[in-house]
């Protein structure tokens, strides 16, 4: 399977788990919604579904051998967790910065905020990755507190 290229400002999200279409219906609309949380503007993530047969069961380090259409510097996947707890697996393909086939999970409210963050380059995979929880699901970012 050849993974295309997105869209412009689009993320590939792969579909690697296929037993139960409504579960795959109900996560893309989770993480695609608009959540109003007051720090900007959000419009929903902007996420381009591939789905194959060859896909299924594939884990992040087979994800990472597939051919490319271009460059992709990562991907976001659904997979068996996903249908059970929407939760968007993202997979590191970012061959500069010695962390590829990294993964952190995120909650559906932050799946805009991290795609749309990764399209323009304003933020890195490792900032989102390092800043999940140690269940390695990023919930957001932490407020640090009154400076002190």
């Amino acid at each position: 399977m050849l993974l295309p290229e997105p869209a412009d400002m689009y993320i590939l999200l792969v579909r690697t788990d296929y037993s139960d279409d409504s579960a795959l219906q109900a996560a893309v609309n989770a993480a695609t919604a608009v959540y109003d949380v007051g720090d900007f503007e959000r419009l929903g993530a902007s996420m381009q579904l591939v789905e194959a047969p060859e896909l299924e069961g594939l884990t992040p380090p087979d994800l990472v051998l597939l051919p490319r259409d271009g460059y992709l510097s990562q991907l976001a996947v659904a997979d068996a967790r996903t249908m059970r707890d929407l939760t968007i697996l993202f997979v590191d393909l970012n061959e500069y910065n010695e962390q590829v086939g990294r993964t952190f999970r995120a909650v559906p409210q932050e799946v805009e905020p991290i795609t749309a963050n990764l399209a323009i380059a304003n933020m890195d995979f490792i900032e989102f990755a390092d800043s999940a929880d140690s269940d390695g699901v990023f919930r957001g970012f932490k407020d640090p507190g009154p400076a002190s």
